[in-house]
């Protein structure tokens, strides 16, 4: 599967991150379903290679991004790691 995410979609004035997580394995459907729950997750599958899953995430504030990551997906059982990718830029 192959996830395009093409700058046109993406909203200006909107921080976006791309959440990188590594879980226990079996346990990606299960973290995958209670992800899609959180407000303002855009996107959520599962990927190869050396991540698990892919969470697009937009909100109004970094500190909103903050709460979510940390708050909300950390905190999910079996999540063991996550990498964020703040969008610098859009053309």
């Amino acid at each position: 599967m192959y996830i395009m995410l093409q700058t046109s979609q993406l909203r200006k004035n909107i921080e976006t991150t791309c959440v990188m997580i590594n879980c226990e394995s079996g346990s990606e459907a299960r973290i995958i379903d209670e992800i899609r729950e959180i407000h303002g997750v855009k996107e959520c599958v599962r990927t190869t290679g050396p991540y698990d899953i892919l969470a697009i995430i937009e909100s109004n504030t970094v500190e909103s991004l903050k709460e979510i990551i940390e708050n909300n997906i950390r905190k999910i059982p079996h999540v063991n790691t996550t990498t964020t990718l703040v969008i610098a830029s859009r053309f």
